[in-house]
């Protein structure tokens, strides 16, 4: 079975074709064209622009913006 399917209703996310993250470990999100999450190891990775709509959306359902 896909990962992805597996994780779906969970807090994991997928911002790009290469990364799918924990959405409780993000330290920081940078705006910009698709944009930049920093990881809490300090890693940063980059937010396909088709993803950033629905990886806003599930940050502020995850952080109660």
């Amino acid at each position: 079975m896909d990962y992805e399917m597996m994780l779906q209703d969970t807090l994991f996310f997928r911002i790009h074709k290469s990364f799918l993250i924990n959405m409780k470990h993000i330290k920081e999100y940078q705006k910009g064209e698709g944009g930049f999450v920093t990881m809490t190891n300090g890693k940063q990775l980059e937010v396909s622009r088709r993803k950033k709509e629905s990886f806003v959306t599930k940050m502020k359902e995850v952080f109660k913006y």
